[in-house]
């Protein structure tokens, strides 16, 4: 399996936010970019096993857009029944998990609903910056469906380097798809206080892989020992950070979980959303964040999207306003000012887009994130997203 090359879920935020602005004519040349620059998975087989190990993947807020078209971002591994062990770098910003969901499937595009569960909340290693301390969690909405991974925490054993791990993710694959969940081994090479290096023998992690795990087997039993941060572009060598130096990191953020699993208020779509005001994304139902409201206060929107109110029931775009996911229904998604904000979703800030550019622009938006993430200027140290 090649090396994951992480797509950053800050960048997609970011580009989100910039198609909400009407920014609808910038991303077209980073998409026929990525297909030319793409790496092809590295060693590795279809992996059914490993079930607590999931893919973390965007979702879409329009109806219309099928879950399992989405595209893995990166890898993580169940660590408790809410919690998600990754790559801080997959989670860096603050606002990516109200995007996000984990599948629990050994192939996304077959997963049933009950194997997609919604992230609310994310963690970083206090200390993480990049290249450092690359290990964070997702926290979910609820239990997931597969028993989690024991967290073993021994240190490392003093003869691992020469030794073999494996590794396992949703990244890419020879065909340049992701979304099978593959695995094989590589070579331990050397040791830091932090981290380990491996190379390929004969697979390697690569783009979408970041967050995954390398497993060690002691004492016959493969335990987890290392999270997938970055490697080279050809997805020959790679970094893991450690699993047993951030042990306490991993069991503060475990247990406080455990005590206070986090709940979200349940979604009335009949309710003014441009007149509620929160402070916190906890504060928003399951699927929406916190944004800026238009005169000033914030308000919980449709996340992905700025502020509005939920209208009629629909079943695709009416002129300018997108069709978005209410729980499980649809409904068109309004501007909280109509004489100020002309059009709703994509065009709030002055554009025309309607529901199917909307669509249009989440997808390249996505592949603008994965490419630009491979392509780290300078620097032969490429997230595995």
């Amino acid at each position: 399996m090649a090396r994951v090359r992480p797509v950053h879920p800050g960048g997609l935020l970011l580009a989100l936010l910039l198609a909400a602005s009407g920014a609808c004519d910038g991303p077209h040349a980073p998409v026929s970019a990525l297909a030319a620059t793409r790496q092809a998975v590295v060693g590795g087989a279809p992996e059914p096993g490993f079930p607590a190990v999931g893919a973390i993947v965007p979702v879409s807020p329009t109806c219309g857009e099928p879950d399992a078209a989405s595209p893995v971002t990166c890898t993580g591994t169940l660590v408790a029944p809410r919690v998600v062990l990754t790559a801080a770098h997959c989670v860096e910003n603050t606002d990516a998990p109200q995007v996000l969901s984990v599948v629990f499937a050994s192939e996304t595009a077959r997963a049933l609903g009950r194997e997609r569960v919604r992230a609310v909340a994310g963690r970083l290693h206090p200390d993480w910056r990049a290249g450092a301390h690359d290990i964070g969690v997702l926290i979910l909405a609820e239990d997931a469906p597969v028993p989690p991974v024991p967290l073993r925490g021994a240190p490392l054993p003093a003869d691992v380097v020469g030794r073999t791990t494996r590794v396992v993710g949703f990244g890419l694959d020879d065909d340049g798809r992701t979304g099978l969940r593959r695995s094989g081994t590589a070579r331990v090479t050397a040791v830091d206080p932090g981290a380990f290096s491996i190379a390929l023998a004969p697979a390697m992690s690569c783009g979408g892989d970041s967050g995954g795990p390398s497993f060690l087997e002691v004492d016959g039993i493969e335990h987890l020992v290392g999270v997938t941060s970055f490697g080279d572009l050809a997805c020959t060598t790679g970094t893991n950070t450690r699993v047993d130096v951030h042990a306490d990191f991993l069991r503060e953020v475990m247990e406080e979980v455990a005590l206070a699993p986090p709940t979200r208020p349940p979604l009335d779509a009949t309710v003014d959303a441009c007149t509620g005001r929160c402070e916190t994304h906890a504060d928003c139902p399951l699927g929406m964040a916190c944004v800026d409201g238009p005169g000033g206060g914030r308000t919980c929107a449709v996340a992905g999207l700025e502020a509005g109110r939920f209208g009629a029931p629909c079943s695709e775009s009416d002129g300018a306003r997108p069709c978005v996911k209410a729980g499980d229904a649809c409904r068109l998604w309004l501007p909280c000012a109509e004489e100020t904000v002309a059009g709703g979703g994509c065009s709030l800030a002055g554009g025309t887009a309607g529901a199917e550019t909307c669509a249009t622009l989440l997808a390249l938006a996505l592949g603008l994130a994965r490419w630009r993430s491979r392509r780290t200027p300078g620097s032969s140290r490429v997230p595995r997203k």
